[in-house]
């Protein structure tokens, strides 16, 4: 019997037609299930599901830093018209989750397990239990280290695969090396702990800030870009500003954990913006090399031209993307 067709991923709307749509987009939105929990240590974590009536496959998505699920909309209604359940977290410190800083705009993190944490606490009572399809992995920047190292920890994952956009597997350190960077960092967390100051900003690390499109490193579409410093705006609860100095220690011990991690078996692939200024690349592609040398299933495709945030570009960008992330998909079988 042969598998049944499926919708091919594609967008549902050009960014001529995104304003326009934002009311459709918005009711989507309402419609889907909005709940929290309460993590190990008592954090409450937002999470949201849209459930597909027969899904090909369930959708696990982990946004990256400052992002709300909110953020998800044209996204999340991508998915799901093509036959996906989706479910997506607010990572704790950001979007509706409990900030854990008295400064709301701060972005950090007292131990970068927490995140993995509140991912495997997620899955376990939230949408194992109501599971309906196969479980898929998609993840952007820092949600990528997020749930790679979840499948480097929870071996018994249920994941059939796993996503990465613009993943944090190494963070760009220009114009210092990365050794210098390194020690930086861990020099300055030490003398904020020493003075007491264990939540600050990292030098150069501001509270939120409303940055004009111009310049910006995100993304070259002026209106997905507009659209979500917008919702920012209409929901200030939802801004972050720059990162901690503890928070840079954490992410880097985290990436350090994940690159000397085993290899992992299930398939892969990471989705590389060409001219991402956040992440560094070469690490992404020695992540790929590990797995390719040890003979699992690891495949890097280079979006060209993109900025950072590859789910958030142009059309013509944002088509490269859903070209490979459709290719597979069918590899998987879904």
């Amino acid at each position: 019997m042969s598998a049944p067709s499926h919708k091919p991923l594609t967008a549902s709307f050009t960014e001529q037609q995104l304003t326009q749509a934002q009311p459709e987009l918005q009711k989507f939105w309402q419609q889907g299930l909005h709940q929290s929990f309460l993590s190990v240590d008592q954090t409450q974590i937002c999470y949201s599901c849209f459930r597909h009536p027969a899904p090909r496959a369930e959708i696990v998505l982990s946004p990256g830093r400052i992002e709300a699920a909110q953020k998800y909309q044209e996204f999340c209604f991508d998915l799901y018209q093509a036959g996906f359940t989706v479910h997506l977290i607010d990572h704790r410190g950001q979007g509706l989750s409990d900030r854990i800083n008295a400064d709301r705009h701060l972005g950090d993190v007292a131990d970068f397990q927490h995140y993995v944490q509140d991912f495997a606490l997620w899955l376990e009572q939230h949408i194992v239990p109501t599971q309906q399809a196969p479980l898929l992995g998609l993840a952007h920047s820092m949600g990528s280290a997020i749930l790679c190292r979840y499948l480097q920890q929870y071996r018994q994952h249920g994941f059939i695969g796993a996503v990465y956009c613009s993943p944090m597997f190494g963070i760009q350190s220009k114009p210092l090396p990365k050794t210098v960077a390194t020690i930086l960092v861990s020099l300055i967390t030490t003398l904020n702990n020493l003075c007491g100051r264990q939540s600050s900003y990292f030098p150069g690390q501001t509270p939120y800030q409303d940055k004009a499109f111009a310049g910006n490193h995100l993304t070259h579409s002026p209106v997905r870009y507009q659209l979500f410093r917008q919702l920012y705006q209409a929901q200030p609860q939802l801004q972050l500003g720059g990162v901690s100095s503890r928070w840079l220690q954490q992410s880097l011990l985290a990436i350090k954990a994940l690159q000397q991690a085993a290899a992992l078996t299930l398939p892969q692939l990471i989705l590389q913006a060409t001219e991402d200024p956040v992440v560094d690349n070469q690490m992404q592609q020695l992540y790929q090399q590990k797995h390719s040398e040890q003979g699992q299933p690891c495949e890097l495709v280079q979006i060209q031209g993109a900025l950072h945030e590859i789910i958030f570009e142009t059309d013509p960008l944002r088509n490269q993307f859903f070209a490979a992330l459709n290719r597979f998909v069918l590899q998987l079988g879904l």
